[in-house]
C-alpha cells in the first residue's frame, strides 16, 4: 500500500453525499469499501470498490466491513423511516463500538447546525449521532452543514419544487428564518480531504457563502431557473404538517421526510463555530456561490445560437482611478442599481414578468463571480486582472444580449469601455432590436456616464 493511501469505509454510500464521495476517494488513490443493505446496489460502484452487504445496525456486518480500515465515513440517515432517531442512534452506537474495537484511526460524520435553543427532532437526532460517534476514543471529525445544495438532497428537492410548482408561495413565519446553504461539491471536498490528513478530533462548521432566508432561497432558485419572481402569500396557518402533506402530493419527497425538514426551519440554522478550513484545505477557488450550486443541481434552458448580430459600443474617459471604476462595475445591481434612467429597468422587468420572465428579480451575491446572478443578468466572465466583466441578459426577448464592460488606463486617464452585443433570433429579433434601439441608446449611454460619475464620487 502506498504511504499516502488510506483504506476507507463509506456507510451511506448510495446517498447524495456518499455516492459522490466514493468516486472521489477512488480518484485520490485510496482503497474504498462500502456497506449497503441491498446487494443489487453493488453495480453502482467501480469494480475496485469492495462492497459489503449488511445493515449499519448489524454489529457483525459492521465489524466485518470495518476490519483493516483506516477511516470510516458515517453518512447514514434514516429520515424516510418513522423511528429515524432510534435507528440512527443504534447505527451510530454500533459503528462507534466496532470502530474502537477494530482500531480505526478516524471517524468522519456530517450533521446539522446546533442552535442554542430547543432543537427539532431532526436536528436533535443529527446532534445525538455526532455525540455517540465522538463518545469513543476514536478521533471523530464532525462537520456541521445547513442545507446541502445538490441533486438528490431531499432539502434541495423541496426548495427546487417550491420554486417550480407555482407562481405563488405560501410564506408562514418560519420561512423567514435563515441558514447558510452550502454546495454539495464543497461538502464532498472536505470529506475527501479528511482522508488525506492526520486524524482530526472535533466539531467544525461548513458554512455556505451567504446567509439567506428560505423565502430568499426560493426566489434565488427561481431566478437561476429563469422563472418569474414568486409572489409571497402570508400563510399564518401553514403548519409543518400541512406543508409536508402538500409536498408529499406534489414533489418527489414523501410527507414523512418533508415534515421533520420543515420543522427544522423553525430556527435560524447559521453555523457559528470554528470553520472546517481551520483543519482542512478550502475548496479550490473558495466556496461555491449559491447561484452556481443551484445551477449545478438543475437543468437550465440552452442558449439560443445563430442569427444576425448587432453591436453598440461606448467609451468614457475619467480622472477616477481604474480601481474605483472597476469597483463600481463589480458592484452593479442589487441595492446599488445600474446608474441609469430611473425606473426604466423596473418597467422593462414588469413587462418581462407579464410574459413569464425573471425581470422583476432584484438581488446579487456580495461578491459576484462566473455563474452568479445580478438582478436580471448572469455573470459569464470576470477577470479582475484584466478588469473585465461580461454579463448575459436573462429576460425574455427574441434573441440574447451580452454586456461587456472593461476598465483600463488610457494615457494619464482611466478608460471605461462598454459593449452591448445582441444576437437576433430571426426576423422578430431584428425588429425587436430596431424598435427598442432609441431607448436602448439613452439607457446605456446614461449607464456608462453614471458608472464613471459614481466612481469619481467614491474617491
Amino acid at each position: 500500500m502506498k504511504s499516502n493511501e488510506k483504506r476507507c469505509l463509506v456507510l451511506g454510500a448510495t446517498g447524495h453525499l456518499g455516492s459522490r464521495l466514493v468516486p472521489e476517494l477512488v480518484a485520490r488513490g485510496h482503497r474504498v469499501a462500502v456497506l449497503v443493505r441491498d446487494g443489487a446496489q453493488a453495480t453502482r460502484f467501480p469494480t475496485n470498490v469492495m462492497v459489503h452487504v449488511g445493515d449499519a445496525t448489524d454489529a457483525r456486518a459492521v465489524r466485518e466491513a470495518l476490519a483493516d480500515n483506516d477511516v470510516v465515513y458515517f453518512l447514514v440517515h434514516s429520515l424516510d423511516r418513522h423511528d429515524f432517531a432510534g435507528i440512527d442512534r443504534k447505527a451510530a452506537a454500533t459503528v462507534a463500538s466496532a470502530a474502537e474495537e477494530s482500531g480505526v484511526g478516524q471517524i468522519v460524520y456530517v450533521g446539522g447546525p446546533r442552535p442554542e435553543t430547543t432543537l427539532s427532532p431532526h436536528l436533535a437526532s443529527r446532534a445525538e449521532v455526532g455525540d455517540v460517534l465522538a463518545g469513543t476514543g476514536v478521533p471523530t471529525l464532525v462537520l456541521q452543514a445547513s442545507m446541502v445544495i445538490g441533486d438528490g438532497s431531499a432539502s434541495f428537492e423541496l426548495l427546487r419544487s417550491t420554486a417550480r410548482l407555482s407562481p405563488w408561495v405560501p410564506v408562514p413565519s418560519w420561512m423567514h428564518n435563515t441558514s447558510r446553504p452550502v454546495a454539495v461539491d464543497d461538502v464532498v471536498h472536505f470529506l475527501t480531504a479528511a482522508a488525506d490528513t492526520d486524524p482530526i478530533d472535533g466539531v467544525f462548521d461548513v458554512p455556505g457563502p451567504e446567509r439567506l432566508s428560505y423565502v430568499e432561497l426560493v426566489q434565488r432558485c427561481a431566478r437561476v431557473l429563469r422563472l418569474p419572481v414568486r409572489v409571497p402569500l402570508p400563510a399564518p396557518v401553514w403548519s409543518h404538517k400541512l406543508a409536508a402533506q402538500v409536498a408529499g402530493l406534489l414533489t418527489p419527497v414523501s410527507a414523512n421526510v418533508a415534515e421533520p425538514l420543515f420543522a427544522s426551519l423553525d430556527l435560524d440554522l447559521v453555523p457559528d463555530g470554528p470553520p472546517a478550513t481551520d483543519v482542512l484545505p478550502a475548496p479550490p477557488g473558495g466556496p461555491t456561490s449559491i447561484d452556481n450550486a443551484i445551477r449545478a443541481a438543475t437543468t437550465t434552458a440552452p442558449e439560443p445560437t445563430g442569427g444576425e448580430v448587432f453591436t453598440e459600443e461606448r467609451t468614457v474617459l475619467t480622472e477616477a482611478s481604474p480601481q474605483d471604476v472597476w469597483r463600481t462595475v463589480t458592484e452593479l445591481g442589487g441595492d446599488d442599481g445600474w446608474h441609469t434612467l430611473p425606473l426604466v429597468w423596473t418597467v422593462r422587468g414588469a413587462i418581462d414578468h407579464l410574459f413569464g420572465g425573471i425581470g422583476l428579480y432584484r438581488g446579487r451575491a456580495p461578491k459576484i463571480d462566473e455563474g452568479d446572478v445580478v438582478d436580471f443578468w448572469t455573470v459569464v466572465h470576470r477577470d479582475d486582472d484584466a478588469q473585465r466583466l461580461v454579463l448575459k441578459a436573462d429576460m425574455k426577448m427574441p434573441g440574447h444580449t451580452v454586456l461587456d464592460m472593461r476598465v483600463d488606463r488610457h494615457g494619464d486617464r482611466t478608460r471605461y469601455r462598454q459593449k452591448v452585443t445582441f444576437t437576433a433570433d430571426g426576423l422578430m429579433g431584428q425588429l425587436y432590436w430596431k424598435a427598442q434601439k432609441p431607448l436602448h441608446d439613452i439607457v446605456f449611454a446614461m449607464m456608462a456616464r453614471g458608472i464613471v460619475r459614481t466612481a469619481c464620487t467614491s474617491r
